[in-house]
This record gives C-alpha cells, sequence and structure tokens, in this order.
C-alpha cells in the first residue's frame, strides 16, 4: 500500500529480467476506453516472471484470453478486489 495512482505503465512488459510485481493497494488504473486489461497481456514478454500482485487496485475490464499465454514460471496472479470480469 503506496498511495500509488494513475495508469500502470505498459512499459513494465517490455522488463524481461521481471520476476515480481506486486503493487497491490493501490488505487492504479487501467488504459481507459479499453475493454481488455493490456498490462496482462503486455507480460507475455517477460519470460522470468514468477509473480503479479495487482489486488485492491481500481482496475476494470475483461481479464484477456492471453492471459494463458504467461509463462510458464507464473505461479501467482493475483487480481481480486477490482472490476474485472
Amino acid at each position: 500500500d503506496n498511495k500509488l495512482s494513475g495508469l500502470i505503465p505498459l512499459e513494465f512488459g517490455s522488463l524481461s529480467q521481471l520476476r515480481q510485481l506486486c503493487l497491490w493497494g493501490n488505487m492504479l488504473t487501467n488504459v481507459p476506453g479499453n475493454c481488455e486489461l493490456s498490462i496482462l497481456t503486455s507480460f507475455t514478454n517477460c519470460q522470468l516472471l514468477e509473480e503479479v500482485d495487482l489486488s485492491q487496485n481500481l482496475l476494470n475490464g475483461i481479464l484477456p484470453t492471453t492471459v494463458g499465454n504467461l509463462t510458464t514460471t507464473l505461479w501467482n496472479l493475483e487480481l481480486n478486489s477490482n472490476h474485472i470480469e
């Protein structure tokens, strides 16, 4: 809980060595008008990614079907307490 607000930068997806991203409990949002959570799609380039926690933010939209194509090293994806379909 860092009281961060604003858009989650899609550039996180270009961090090829990223292993964990824990941004829970803030007021972060996704791109306005974008139906799918594009931040999740951007993580397909993060082949070492193990954990993503974006719970308790202000994210909304549809969980992209490509979430199943994320790296095989991902063992924890937390999105609870958002407005995701």
